[in-house]
């Protein structure tokens, strides 16, 4: 599938990755002076970046001839000793829908243990395809596209019907090196996208994933052809385009650092992803050392200069990847381990001095009251960092180092010194740095206080849902989180919290105000639920509040005094729906001090008979239930479903004559 062009590129860039800067490990404080002393590096948590979606890399037994076995599944997706802890998958579309079931193994796999699937094709079908693309190969014509969209919808509802959650498909890949597969222009992927992306309901839609990220005045790079950014640019510029793409993808073959930026679409509110590649090549073995530090660096680059939300290596099990042929991990994969198990998906991106020394390479991330810190060390000398959080209360910090020597070996605690610590990185080597923050609750008693006033809080779709910030029905202020897309009634928002934090076995007060806007039913019932895993291992479900609002008004999901289940980890809560799957809102979300007492709306309060819902049965509802029956143009019923006391869900002359009943009882 890659040709001697492809890897002559890649290995000649490379060899510009080979001179960049790097960072990594980290001593306790006998700190040895004859290594060389860098600048502080302030680590600053309230700078916030890109939302991490994860590490991992392609499985394609149609290009190989085999498929992962179920130990080398486990080493890659799995997150013990000695795996990799991938969290993204991404499969091959095979244009013969006869051969789909070849991708269905890994995939349904991965799927189970909560790993990200996406697709790619490499071509359509071959009754859609004609000769006389640019290549000289493939090419799809226009009157084909419709029929093209509904290949591509077809491949998630097979996925999804066998129980793969595919995440996205994207619309090609490598359109503009497409030496062995389609060839599409700049133009013509931005036509599909914008006049037939909305065919393409069963996933998300991915951007055409280019060969390399070059700059739009770069294409003599690819022998005059378009390609590279022009793609994401086209998009960007046509609205049409850019509603149907749910996010961006592209390759990293040949790409320098200084290409990786590109702030017009890291600013348009959608996630990019560098979907493949391979550093420094192809040829040679992937525990050769330190040559395999050069993933560390492409790594870095495509994180910190990118602002990449996933990072997605080609062909998984290689000799020239992640993992051997023998289903061992390779050097290649100790660098992308010190990134994929420690920064998991939902982590944020936050400021660090990128480079406090010539050498040397730092990055950041957090979530919750955990702050990753990964640290690149390509010099030849060992260097003495200090490491320092303008805004963070260090608890423990743990050290995880890859060297020539050494694979992700866990190498202790670090000692605190006030506002950080101080490591020793030997010379090429990489770090991780786990931090844990001691968080104490604010004057108001609130570990947590999220009100979505320009950002999501960590707060992200929960199973087949989407959330974003939404000016439409804030309950405080000027925004609200909307939780959209949903495909069960289980599906809603949810946030990961700490269980250092809460701690399992003590009780804390929860509340969560949500509302709605949109359906036919009058009123809704939510739930704000705890997902665990208990100390057997198992999921686990458990009820913190539940309120019924009227359309239109929030309720308060609040209960002052919740015991976190004993044994329970992975703590994750959300909020979901009884029945349905409308948009719904929520705000002020807040997680305090057992007994707090937190402001809310009060929310619907059912009371039977009560058809104009003022909160009380009287003549006034027998009186409108009358009227409404004889058809009077000024009868509305607020809630119907309150004067359904024969509970047949219909209201008729029976209902009436027990709410006539009910009223005499009641004088």
């Amino acid at each position: 599938m890659k040709s001697i062009f492809k890897r002559g590129v890649s290995a000649l860039i490379g060899c510009a990755f080979s001179l960049s800067v790097f960072t990594a490990s980290m001593p306790e404080l006998n700190i040895d002076f004859q290594a060389s002393a860098a600048s502080d590096c302030v680590i600053n948590t309230s700078v916030e970046h890109q939302v991490i979606q994860g590490f991992g890399g392609i499985n394609h037994p149609e290009w190989t001839g085999q498929d992962l076995t179920d130990d080398q599944r486990e080493t890659a997706f799995g997150n013990g000793e000695g795996q990799l802890g991938l969290t993204v998958l991404r499969v091959f579309v095979n244009p013969d829908k006869n051969q789909w079931y070849r991708a269905l193994p890994t995939a349904k796999y991965a799927s189970d243990n909560g790993v990200t699937v996406f697709a790619s094709p490499w071509e359509p079908p071959a009754n859609l395809a004609e000769s006389g693309g640019s290549n000289g190969k493939l090419h799809l014509p226009q009157s084909n596209y419709g029929a093209y969209a509904q290949h591509l919808n077809d491949f998630g509802n097979y996925m999804k019907n066998n129980g793969v959650d595919l995440y996205a498909i994207s619309v090609q890949n490598e359109p503009d090196y497409a030496s062995e597969w389609t060839y599409w222009s700049s133009d013509e992927t931005t036509n599909f996208i914008a006049n037939y992306g909305d065919q393409i309901t069963s996933t998300r839609l991915m951007s055409p994933e280019s060969f390399q990220y070059t700059p739009e005045n770069a294409s003599w790079i690819l022998g005059g052809k378009d390609g590279g950014k022009k793609y994401y640019s086209k998009i960007l510029n046509n609205s049409k385009a850019m509603a149907n793409c749910d996010l961006f993808g592209t390759h990293f073959y040949g790409t320098t650092r200084d290409w990786m930026d590109f702030p017009a679409l890291e600013s348009c509110g959608k996630p990019i992803w560098m979907t493949e590649v391979y550093v420094p090549d192809s040829t040679s073995n992937a525990n050769t050392w330190p040559q395999a530090l050069d993933v560390a660096t492409n790594i870095h680059n495509g994180l910190v200069i990118g602002n990449m939300s996933a990072y997605v290596w080609w062909y998984i099990r290689r000799s020239y990847g992640p993992m051997l042929e023998d289903g061992s991990i390779s050097k290649r994969g100790d660098m992308m381990a010190q990134y994929s198990k420690f920064v998991r998906p939902g982590f944020v991106r936050v400021d660090a001095t990128e480079k406090p020394d010539s050498n040397l390479l730092v990055s950041a991330y957090k979530k919750d009251n955990q702050v990753v810190v990964v640290a690149i060390n390509n010099g030849t000398s060992d260097i003495v960092q200090e490491f320092s959080f303008a805004n963070e209360k260090l608890s423990q910090v743990e050290r995880y180092r890859s060297s020539g020597t050494e694979k992700v070996v866990h190498t202790g605690q670090m000692e605190l010194t006030g506002d950080g610590f101080f490591a020793t990185l030997p010379a090429q080597s990489v770090t991780t740095f786990v931090c844990s923050g001691s968080v104490e609750a604010d004057a108001n008693g609130y570990y947590f206080h999220d009100t979505f006033e320009g950002d999501t809080s960590g707060w992200t779709g929960h199973g087949a849902s989407d959330v974003l910030l939404s000016g439409r029905n804030p309950y405080m202020d000027a925004e609200a989180l909307l939780s959209q897309n949903r495909e069960s009634a289980w599906n809603g928002a949810e946030k990961a919290i700490s269980s250092s934090v809460f701690v399992p076995g003590n009780a804390y007060s929860f509340s969560v105000c949500a509302s709605y806007l949109d359906g036919e039913n009058e009123t809704e019932t939510f739930k704000l639920t705890l997902q665990y895993t208990g100390s057997d291992g198992e999921t686990h479900f458990s009820n913190i509040a539940s309120g019924t609002a009227k359309k239109g008004n929030y309720v308060q999901l609040a209960n002052t005094n919740y015991i976190i289940p004993e044994g329970a980890s992975n703590l994750v809560i959300y909020v979901e729906t009884d029945s349905g799957t409308n948009n719904f809102y929520i705000d002020e979300a807040i997680g305090a001090v057992a007994g707090t007492e937190i402001e809310g709306p009060e929310g619907y309060v059912f009371v039977e008979g009560d058809v104009n819902a003022d909160g009380i049965f009287n003549i006034a509802d027998v009186v409108l239930i009358q009227k409404w029956l004889l058809c009077a143009k000024d009868a509305t019923l607020t809630d119907w479903q309150a004067g359904d006391l024969v509970d047949d869900d219909k209201l008729d002359i029976f209902d009436l004559c027990l709410m006539k009943r009910k009223l005499a009882k009641q004088i």
